[in-house]
């Protein structure tokens, strides 16, 4: 009978320590797991961050263009679809603009005096995700 209890203790040990093994496999699993969805996470902010700075920018030309059309433009808003910027309807699947530049010509009492265009680009649109840029020129009036 000895024989038959130290062969129950080994395998009963062996057991024992497979079950930490795994349970230390697990948890490094899970750690990679967490990692990997937080560098995801970070990719995609930072994506949609530059996204949102090229937007701004091309509001500032968008005003600058219009206005060397239209001494009188204002501003507007202006919402940019998905398919404008290459996006599939996976990526964006609520309905409305991808985003929206806010665009706005300031201009003095004075009409001798500098303009400044303001334009604010949010992508997406929606508070949880949204990353909002702001670019801001001084337009001056003398040549």
């Amino acid at each position: 009978m000895k024989r038959s209890s130290s062969l129950d203790r080994r395998r009963g040990l062996t057991t024992v320590a497979v079950l930490i093994c795994l349970l230390v496999l697990g948890l490094i699993a899970g750690v990679l797991v967490k990692l990997g969805v937080a560098y995801r996470d970070q990719v995609r902010t930072e994506e949609r961050r530059l996204q949102a700075e090229w937007l701004a920018e091309a509001g500032v030309d968008r005003a600058l263009a219009r206005l060397a059309g239209d001494a009188d433009y204002a501003g507007e808003s202006w919402e940019i679809p998905a398919d404008a910027l290459g996006l599939t309807a996976a990526k964006t699947p609520e309905k409305g603009p991808a985003a929206v530049v806010a665009i706005e010509v300031a201009r003095p009492k004075d009409q001798d005096g500098d303009m400044i265009v303001r334009a604010r680009a949010d992508y997406p649109p929606d508070p949880p995700r949204r990353v909002r840029v702001s670019r801001e020129v001084v337009v001056s009036k003398t040549p």
